[in-house]
């Protein structure tokens, strides 16, 4: 395979002109923050519909890999990687002999807004990557991006400043290599950091989590529900599931395509959300996730080199795939379908957003609304 990858991009490589390469963006520095958006508190504007719902009824729109809106050119390290993806990107930047980060970060960068624009634009939930980097926890996607304690004080100064707003956070991905000790110090600065809005299993009782009320979370000043890891750090020893203040990974159900391709991936979204409103319940007391994303594979990166039109950037092909999407949340609000209790999408907020809008939507439904969508062929995405 990677014999037919290096004689491809030896025929390319003479036909590149470097001025093509995307060119980094959001790279570690000045807060991208910049947008205080009008739903910034449309939980509190539709508390009359939200406050007798539990966790496991509500729908948050989330972003996914949230804390990769800035990265470093350093890969981060760990078991995990590289991926085929990364793999294919650092045997492409070897073969024309420039800088692995030149191929990766544009299809790492998974946001463009800081978490705390992101939550003021209107998201609810937080996909927060955590990885060790040898010195200190920082989120990363395939490179090391911001320190985690950046994204907590983030989270914090939204905590404070929106009372009447419940966000979920689930930290996962401990990769890095961290030990037991470090594993805990994480857990230890989300708890300094965040501790005096959780809403952990012990303030919960015996509730299950997907049982908990956004009410009462509310009322209580517990807006914040954290589940650690996703079952990663189990392997060293990690404190996570064993926490009083955070829920344990197997609260969160999630629903990925893995793939790069819109159309399928709208497959894929559809059928999970037709099997989510006809579900009797299996898993009680849980949350359901949809992700709403594409992803890149070998494919995708080798044609960022290919001349035409193909996308160069997880960005580009996001953006280009955003008004499908958005026609399908709309089809799914019109035939009383709920997408699971969290619909996770990259690059959040901007033109073009529909996650927002269409939680908020979903959440004003009838609670005996039923979804008529039905699994089917979609035109192909161009």
């Amino acid at each position: 395979m990677w014999d037919r990858i290096v004689v491809f991009l030896a025929f390319l490589a003479h036909r590149i002109d470097a001025a093509r390469l995307t060119p980094r963006a959001n790279t570690v520095g000045p807060s991208q923050h910049a947008l205080r958006a009008d739903n910034a508190d449309w939980m509190a504007e539709d508390a009359s519909v939200l406050r007798d719902m539990t966790l496991g009824e509500v729908v948050l729109p989330g972003t996914h890999d949230a804390g990769a809106y800035a990265l470093t050119s350093k890969l981060m390290p760990g078991s995990r990687f590289p991926t085929p993806w990364e793999a294919a990107a650092i045997a492409i930047a070897e073969d024309l002999g420039i800088g692995v980060d030149r191929v990766i970060t544009p299809w790492a960068l998974t946001q463009s807004l800081d978490v705390l624009a992101q939550l003021e634009f209107g998201y609810r939930y937080i996909d927060l990557r955590a990885g060790w980097n040898g010195t200190a926890w920082c989120a990363h996607h395939a490179e090391i991006g911001v320190p985690i304690a950046d994204v907590l004080n983030d989270i914090a100064t939204f905590m404070l400043e929106h009372p009447g707003e419940v966000v979920v956070m689930q930290t996962s991905h401990l990769d890095g290599f961290p030990d037991a000790t470090r594993v805990d110090e994480l857990l230890a600065m989300v708890t300094k950091t965040l501790g005096e809005f959780m809403a952990g299993p012990e303030w919960a009782r015996d509730k299950a989590f997907g049982d908990v009320g956004i009410g009462e979370m509310v009322d209580s000043g517990r807006r914040l529900a954290v589940v650690f890891g996703d079952g990663d750090y189990e392997s060293v020893g990690g404190g996570g599931g064993a926490s009083k203040t955070t829920w344990p990974p197997e609260v969160l159900h999630n629903a990925y395509a893995d793939a790069d391709d819109p159309t399928a991936v709208m497959k894929y979204v559809r059928g999970k959300i037709v099997e989510y409103n006809n579900s009797s319940g299996e898993l009680p007391g849980t949350m359901s996730k949809i992700s709403w994303t594409l992803t890149a594979q070998t494919k995708t990166v080798i044609g960022m080199f290919e001349p035409g039109t193909r996308p160069r950037s997880l960005r580009e092909l996001t953006e280009r795939s955003r008004p499908a999407f958005g026609a399908l949340a709309e089809e799914m609000v019109q035939s009383g379908c709920r997408a699971g209790n969290i619909m996770s999408v990259d690059f959040g907020g901007g033109a073009g957003d529909y996650a927002v809008w269409a939680a908020r939507a979903m959440n004003h439904m009838p609670r005996d609304a039923s979804c008529s969508l039905k699994n089917q062929e979609l035109i192909a995405v161009t």
